[in-house]
């Protein structure tokens, strides 16, 4: 009777088991990327959870500081999948490289000024005294695309940039502080370590309907890993729950494993973390459109195959 139960426990196991494991003997390997900034949050509390392990998946994160590296590793094939935004993702797939946007991702933004320039509130930037605004962004970059958006919002004129390239997000920060730059748009919570340290802030993206964050596969991972790219999404998901249900208790491990300024654990503020979804169509569209009006890509991307939505929880 005994062995007959053990056998039965046994069999019953197997079934519980999730897919990917039983279906290779043991947990596939994602490998992703991320950056210091909110829309990494999710990923970083569904590992603390243990919800990708539950899902029966192992996920590496790997942080990057320099968008370019992190571009980069993907492409290589070093990552299966990273945090990134449609600018990076149409320019990649515009220059032939086998990539795909799985979903939409939460970030906020905010542009701020110098402590030591002439600008103190968005209404400066319209000062005709003032014919240009050195402002550290970065060319073909989400943050180049949400403060153009921004001040077009707020009836300011885009065309006062004077674009300063900078890769790294702390030399933009250190620019900014010491008044090589007149401004600088900064994801958060980076953007409130720079306010904290005298930086002004202009404006954010909480003015805006979406910013154009994206998470991104190869195409490869996305057609021999399925399945764990499935799993993946379930923990995002429970993990985008709680968040949602209140954050406090998270504060110190999203810090750390953020790699954020442990100054801001008692003070940082996040938005309300979207279920996985794709971008829209009209959401792409602005994107693409605004990259051909830079002269960034040539023609336009088509939205299937730029986007695949097979991979989220139905």
């Amino acid at each position: 009777m005994i062995r007959k139960n053990y056998l039965t426990v046994l069999i019953l196991g197997l079934f519980l088991l999730p897919a990917q494991v039983f279906a290779t003997g043991k947990r596939e390997t994602l490998v992703l990327g991320m950056m210091p900034a909110i829309n990494s949050i999710p990923l970083i509390i569904a590992e603390h959870k243990g919800y990708f392990e539950e899902e029966g998946i192992s996920v590496s994160l790997t942080m990057f500081k320099s968008q370019m590296y992190r571009e980069s590793a993907l492409q290589t094939g070093s990552i299966d999948g990273t945090i990134s935004d449609l600018m990076n993702a149409i320019n990649a797939v515009s220059e032939g490289f086998p990539l795909q946007v799985a979903s939409y991702t939460d970030g906020d933004f905010a542009l701020l000024a110098s402590p030591q320039g002439r600008l103190r509130k968005i209404e400066d930037w319209s000062n005709p005294e003032i014919r240009e605004v050195k402002t550290g962004l970065l060319e073909n970059s989400i943050v180049y695309y949400v403060t153009e958006r921004m001040l077009e919002k707020l009836s300011q004129d885009p065309k006062k940039i004077n674009l300063v390239s900078t890769l790294v997000v702390t030399a933009r920060v250190e620019m900014l502080l010491s008044g090589q730059i007149d401004a600088a748009c900064l994801p958060e919570p980076i953007a409130t370590v720079a306010e904290q340290a005298g930086a002004i802030r202009l404006c954010d993206t909480s003015l805006l309907n979406a910013t154009p964050g994206v998470m991104l596969f190869s195409e490869k991972t996305l057609k021999e890993k399925g399945a764990a790219v499935k799993a993946f999404y379930r923990a995002y998901n429970r993990a985008v729950a709680d968040l949602n249900s209140g954050y406090e208790e998270y504060r110190e491990i999203i810090v750390q494993k953020g790699e954020f300024p442990p100054a801001i654990k008692d003070t940082f503020t996040l938005p309300r973390f979207s279920p996985a979804r794709v971008p829209t169509r009209e959401e792409v569209s602005d994107v693409v459109s605004w990259m051909m009006g830079k002269g960034l890509i040539s023609k336009t991307v088509d939205y299937s195959t730029l986007v695949n939505p097979d991979f989220l929880p139905q």
